[in-house]
């Protein structure tokens, strides 16, 4: 019978095991900021524009503030590692992108004023929020967390 070696991990694999995916601690503190500044920059958007106050009022108090709630709590859970900080982050960026995709689509059609700042800033904002949510889903995310 040969003598193989033992499959023992050697420091540097244990290392890399241990070393979280490259951007997780960046985007995972980046999540938690935004999504705490979310609520006042809501509530700024929500003063600013006397047209579509109410209509701001009801997209604040029924998709931005819930959105924003669920990616404080993912991104905690995330900076805690915790395997359902991931689930949460998903959630919290597919409810983010299915807010701001038709607000956005509505508000450029609808309001003249601001409407080529809004037109670059929009695709920009959604493009960002792809990215994040097809980083978050990536299953190395999931391997580092359990």
């Amino acid at each position: 019978m040969p003598l193989t070696p033992s499959p023992r991990p050697t420091r540097l694999s244990d290392a890399r095991l241990l070393d979280p995916p490259l951007g997780y601690r960046r985007l995972a503190w980046l999540g938690l900021v935004l999504n705490v500044l979310a609520v006042p920059l809501a509530l700024l958007l929500i003063r600013a524009d006397p047209i579509w106050r109410t209509t701001n009022i009801v997209v604040g108090a029924s998709a931005v503030l819930p959105t924003a709630v669920v990616g404080v709590v993912a991104s905690a859970a995330l900076l805690r590692w915790r395997l359902w900080g991931q689930v949460l982050a998903i959630v919290a960026l597919s409810l983010s992108l299915a807010v701001t995709l038709p607000y956005g689509i509505v508000r450029l059609v609808l309001v003249e004023e601001g409407r080529l700042q809004l037109a670059l800033l929009c695709p920009l904002l959604w493009a960002a929020n792809a990215a994040v949510l097809v980083y978050w889903c990536r299953p190395a995310i999931r391997q580092y967390l359990r």
